[in-house]
């Protein structure tokens, strides 16, 4: 009976990346560090920012009482958190891990698009004009559609450009150069330049230059690239979830 057995039971009742063979647990870690500085790890259990994961390995057997399709023998099951918290991380793993999550559908949405997001230390305020001079040799002409009373702004190419940047403003005062901690992260003054494919399935060509967009903005900038809350290391790192392996 399915309930009986604990991985089968979790599978069953919770969303989980699926891969064709086992994850190495230390390359697991490695990920969820950068995603959460603080990880706590206890055994097969790993807590990331309030969501709490398993990693395990799937016997033919409890592939067939969890009903997940044959061939997985790996599973990141998230058991604990919120659903859309549990969505984003394991998406955001599946882009590095390679596999596919499950149950199919339940995720599309997180997975069919492209989001980055430039986050600025904490002193710098480049501001939307700046930031549209940065993108507009990559992405073409642009204009800028204020709203610094919503504090974003948005950046905006010809009709039917299905590439949008904004620029976020913080809620609150920035630190002054040297307050920011060495190593500190690089989102906390909420200064956030965001770059988003508006389309389902997007076009490779597109996601390239989507990232070398970004690239830009990072480079004249000093800030970091990231993907669902992931550092941005690579272009692979931006591709929407695909069953593939890229260890």
């Amino acid at each position: 009976m399915w309930f009986l057995d604990r991985t089968a039971r979790q599978l069953r009742l919770n969303p989980a990346l699926l891969t064709h063979r086992p994850t190495d647990p230390d390359r697991l870690e490695t990920l969820l560090r950068l995603y959460d500085p603080g990880l706590t790890v206890s055994g097969d259990r790993f807590t990331a920012r309030g969501t709490r994961l398993r990693l395990a390995e799937v016997t033919e057997d409890q592939a067939t009482l969890a009903r997940v399709p044959a061939g997985r023998r790996g599973a990141v099951i998230a058991c604990g958190g919120g659903r859309a918290a549990s969505r984003y991380l394991l998406a955001g793993l599946a882009a590095r891990l390679g596999g596919t999550l499950y149950p199919p559908g339940e995720y599309d949405d997180a997975c069919a698009y492209v989001d980055l997001e430039v986050r600025l230390d904490g002193h710098l305020r480049v501001g939307c004009e700046r930031v549209a001079e940065l993108v507009c040799p990559i992405l073409g002409e642009r204009t800028v559609d204020h709203d610094h009373d919503l504090r974003v702004c948005r950046i905006e190419g010809r009709k039917g450009d299905p590439i949008l940047v904004t620029y976020e403003y913080p809620n609150h005062p920035p630190r002054r150069p040297g307050r920011l901690s060495p190593g500190g992260p690089a989102h906390d003054s909420g200064h956030v330049v965001g770059l988003e494919i508006e389309a389902r399935d997007p076009h490779r060509s597109d996601m390239e230059i989507l990232y070398r967009a970004a690239l830009a903005v990072s480079s004249a900038t000093g800030g970091g690239i990231y993907s669902m809350d992931f550092p941005v290391i690579r272009f692979e790192d931006v591709v929407p979830v695909g069953d593939r392996l890229v260890w």
